[in-house]
């Protein structure tokens, strides 16, 4: 039991390391370097570009001030389109879910058509088949005794 305890608080160590690592700290190594490598390789390069970008800083506040709400605008347009489809694709490989909806769903069967219980109870089961837990469809027939 102590040996799992510790594990699992290492996991849910390593998963807070990569989770700041990659969602904060990266990110903002990332954007510095690409301003940077933006003024380095494309604007000291080019004589008309440096003339009007005098330093790495103005150039910065330019590039800021035009890339942050396009970035905003772009990712409005993500989540108003694109937010759907990776939620139904999360959902899909969530055997822990569906396994659970599966379960709720036995228990609410009086208050729902068949069609609906049997459609809804198909395409859960095709996710819990996929991921190779089948034995979590399996419940005590005296369940369906007591109806």
């Amino acid at each position: 039991m102590r040996s799992s305890l510790s594990t699992r608080y290492f996991r849910r160590r390593w998963l807070d390391f990569r989770n700041g690592h990659g969602m904060y700290l990266i990110f903002l190594m990332s954007f510095t370097n690409f301003i940077l490598l933006g003024y380095n390789f494309a604007i000291k390069k080019s004589p008309v570009l440096s003339e009007f970008f005098s330093n790495t800083i103005f150039f910065a506040t330019v590039f800021i001030i035009i890339y942050i709400p396009l970035a905003m605008i772009i990712g409005y347009l993500h989540r108003r389109h694109q937010y759907v489809v990776e939620a139904e694709v999360g959902f899909q490989e969530n055997w822990i879910l569906a396994w659970i909806f599966h379960h709720h769903i036995r228990l609410i069967r009086e208050q729902t058509s068949p069609k609906e219980d049997a459609e809804i109870m198909d395409y859960l089961e095709k996710i819990l088949k996929r991921h190779k837990k089948e034995g979590l469809m399996e419940y005590d027939d005296k369940l369906d005794e007591d109806k």
